[in-house]
């Protein structure tokens, strides 16, 4: 099981200069903190009275004063000769939508940005050099002046060139999908959203990770999806949890990055994969892999890194993937890979959507595939990435931040230090003119942390001189 963690300096807690209603209350509030912000999830058993009153450095009366309390206030409920274990939260009234989280729109200024690249080092868009835009504007040139067969909604399934393109493409990274397997859609958020309104119902119960991109919250909520959230691990969810959720709730559908997770840019490990597709069969689970930066993986170096859909050849993943950040948001386009049961369905959702054809966007992608400018071009950028992270590395260092390890891609994930609000650093750095992108937008509760998520491509000098001089202050 996940170690318990509370928002309390308990190490350096004098118990004995509290008296006890203040002891108690102290465990009170961090228990119920730790609920609240997801790291004790529902049906997960608490230490025992003897464990927490050690940890603590209190009597085990006070533990149980407070446990007490706790299931008092329903957070916890007692199992005869089992222990306690933290409650479920009171269902909702059909038809209540008053309590129910809403779509923040906030984060969504990263990508949608009115400041310019150089002021955005939280933007979720990758800033490309001028040699790679002019490549890209001249075959969006030749596409355009080619000339198209108009008169017909086309293919449901999207233009079948670059649908053939697509399948040699994953068959290079060891996917093996049929043709009748692969959906063209203009983008990976596209792509994602489409899965997931044919998919789930609303209140269905559907899993994201913490922290995890904006983007995956969203779709969900919008949908009216019930969401639960499981910690990512820096190889991977946590498995523990995941399978608690599961045996609670019996969750449709886990919305998850396997490679280059966003914010994080860490990458699931091949045993923990294998175990995740074991219960996602265990649970009948649906398992979406947003792939949407796995073409900016490293190819060789370090520990082996696969999408989930190598290893579960589409029994239950559908790997959702695009070329975004490859090309650029204007002209990228993506693609679903399904089996065909679950297919049927997305092919039948995809027109009325208003996902039906994409003259531009489908043959600057296959042009790019079909002359091999794809993978040098993806070459290029995971090159400039490498050192661009090194050195933001060392700069954010320098800054007293701590950087997680990071498997590539265009994200770092930094801590700004001990106590530190992301919220407010974001604040002054937006007097400052740098728009940034604290550790709140990526979780579900909202809840302010010390992390912020930093572009390697759009992280200036200037950028990291004002931060530092805002930790400073």
């Amino acid at each position: 099981m996940t170690s318990l963690s509370y928002p309390n300096d308990k190490d350096n807690f004098d118990a004995a200069s509290v008296p006890e209603t203040g002891q108690v209350e102290r465990i009170v509030r961090a228990i119920a903190a730790s609920i609240g912000d997801g790291r004790l999830i529902p049906d997960q058993r608490l230490p025992s009275i003897r464990a927490m009153a050690a940890e603590y450095g209190v009597s085990r009366d006070t533990v149980q004063r407070g446990y007490d309390k706790l299931v008092a206030g329903g957070h916890l409920h007692a199992r005869r000769g089992a222990g306690f274990y933290v409650a479920a939260p009171a269902p909702r009234p059909v038809g209540d939508s008053a309590a129910r989280p809403t779509v923040d729109l906030e984060p969504f200024q990263l990508i949608h940005s009115s400041l310019p690249p150089d002021r955005c080092p939280g933007s979720g868009v990758l800033s490309h050099d001028d040699g790679s835009l002019d490549e890209l504007h001249r075959v969006v040139r030749g596409v355009a002046s080619g000339g198209y067969r108009l008169g017909s909604y086309g293919d449901p399934a999207g233009y079948l060139p670059l649908r053939e393109q697509v399948q040699n493409k994953l068959r290079i990274d060891g996917i093996d999908a049929a043709l009748s397997s692969i959906m063209t859609v203009p983008g990976c958020v596209a792509g994602l959203t489409l899965v997931i309104r044919a998919f789930i119902r609303p209140r269905a119960f559907a899993l994201v990770e913490d922290p995890a991109s904006f983007i995956h919250t969203s779709v969900l909520l919008a949908q009216g999806a019930e969401i639960m959230r499981v910690p990512r691990e820096a190889d991977g969810p946590d498995l523990d949890v995941l399978r608690l959720l599961c045996e609670r709730y019996r969750p449709a559908m886990f919305l998850l990055t396997s490679v280059l997770h966003n914010p994080t840019s860490s990458s699931i490990s091949l045993h923990k994969a294998r175990k995740l597709i074991e219960i996602a069969a265990e649970f009948d689970m649906m398992l979406v892999d947003d792939a949407s930066y796995a073409d900016l993986s490293p190819s060789s170096g370090g520990r082996p890194v696969v999408p989930l859909a190598v290893l579960d050849q589409l029994d239950h993943v559908i790997h959702v993937g695009g070329s975004s950040h490859v090309l650029a948001p204007e002209v990228g386009a993506g693609f679903i890979v399904a089996n065909e049961a679950r297919m049927k369905l997305l092919r039948l959702f995809r027109p009325v959507q208003g996902l039906g054809n994409m003259l531009t966007q489908e043959r600057v992608l296959y042009r790019f595939l079909s002359d091999g400018l794809y993978r040098r071009r993806c070459e290029r950028i995971r090159t400039a990435l490498a050192q661009r992270a090194t050195t933001l590395r060392h700069a954010l260092a320098a800054a007293s931040c701590t950087v997680a390890p990071a498997g590539g891609g265009m994200f770092l994930w930094a801590e700004l230090g001990p106590e530190r609000s992301g919220i407010e650093v974001a604040r002054t750095m937006l007097k400052h003119g740098f728009l940034t992108a604290p550790g709140s937008h990526f979780s579900l509760g909202k809840s302010d942390n010390a992390y912020m998520r930093f572009n390697v491509t759009t992280t200036t000098p200037l950028a990291i001189e004002t931060l530092a001089a805002c930790l400073q202050a």
